[in-house]
């Protein structure tokens, strides 16, 4: 069980490093920790800096944000403010064609400098063609707004520039001061980028996208070179993208690269969860709980990706047409997650 263990962990991390994690591990500016400023930033704020700086102060898991079930976060994060102005760039280490993806967590503090919910609201994230103070077409911009409900955002995205170009946003409020996973898929071929916020399905293929936007006519970028950060704010707060933290982002070619799942949270959160035979031998995968009741649970191979998803209130699951291998198994029940590893021979 050592080497499957092992073969396990080797596996699942070479399926992570197929993505690019943008680190937020040292500490000062952004600009003293291989980002490149693209715009000059307004005077520091009294209440904060002007330029974007990591923070390391403590948040959901240590000085990071956290998203159940998605692999820990490492290091620290940053934070864009309302009152000042600042673009930075991030050189990817391989410019990406084809189809690209990034994953972000955010949380925003607040909505109260935001524009409001009757706007095209702003964009604060974003690939780009070209890395360096001439960061060429933004595509993929991730868009923030108020919520028609108190103390919530709107998020949304354009795919480019140009013509009548108008952001597309979800038609669900996400809560302030709550961390939130959000993916934006771009694709070079078609000039679309696409959505999603809070996504339960992890590690394996995308699920239906909040939303999807084509508006922008702008000419495509033959290449992803850089991802940005815009902080885009005003001291009358007319024209903000807010006060919001972001950690953890992710590029990748592919939706499970950039949403990996976790190993090793949540493995108690299930009361009484006993998955078994463990391996599997005749086909048949048994899962009980204390509370015995509906059940979502989501198979990924070592490569991360989703091989199998049922939602049933039976504890017998049909493993049959899996291969033998080493397997990671999700059961997500009222509410809770847990993950587990598993063995089909």
């Amino acid at each position: 069980m050592k080497k499957i263990y092992s073969l396990l962990l080797v596996s699942m991390s070479f399926a992570t490093a197929m993505a690019q994690s943008v680190p937020f591990t040292g500490t000062g500016l952004l600009t003293a920790n291989s980002w490149v400023e693209t715009g000059t930033p307004t005077a520091p704020a009294t209440s904060f800096p002007g330029p974007v700086t990591i923070l390391t102060t403590a948040s959901d898991n240590g000085n990071s944000l956290s998203y159940a079930g998605l692999a820990a976060s490492t290091g620290n994060r940053t934070r864009i403010t309302h009152n000042d102005t600042q673009d930075v760039n991030f050189a990817l280490t391989t410019p990406l064609t084809g189809t690209a993806y990034y994953s972000v967590l955010i949380k925003a503090l607040n909505n109260t400098n935001m524009l409001t919910n009757t706007t095209t609201g702003e964009y604060f994230l974003h690939f780009a063609g070209s890395a360096g103070t001439g960061s060429g077409t933004f595509v993929g911009r991730l868009y923030i707004k108020q919520g028609v409900a108190a103390n919530t955002i709107s998020l949304g995205v354009l795919n480019n520039s140009g013509g009548t170009a108008a952001p597309s946003f979800s038609t669900t409020d996400y809560a302030v001061n709550q961390t939130h996973l959000v993916v934006i898929k771009y694709d070079i071929a078609t000039n679309t980028a696409s959505l999603f916020v809070d996504p339960t399905a992890l590690g394996g293929t995308a699920p239906t996208a909040t939303a999807t936007n084509v508006t922008g006519t702008g000419t495509a970028p033959t290449q992803i070179a850089a991802v940005n950060i815009r902080q885009s704010g005003s001291t009358t707060a007319t024209v903000s993208t807010g006060n919001v933290e972001i950690d953890e982002i992710r590029i990748g070619t592919t939706y499970a690269s950039v949403t990996p799942i976790s190993l090793g949270v949540n493995q108690n959160s299930i009361s009484g969860l006993n998955i078994y035979p463990n391996p599997v031998t005749n086909g048949t995968l048994y899962i009980n709980t204390d509370a015995n009741a509906e059940r979502t649970v989501s198979v990924f191979d070592v490569l991360g990706k989703q091989v199998l998803k049922v939602t049933t209130s039976n504890n017998a699951i049909n493993v049959a047409n899996l291969n033998t291998g080493v397997y990671i198994v999700k059961v997500t029940e009222e509410g809770k997650t847990a993950t587990r590893k598993l063995v089909i021979r």
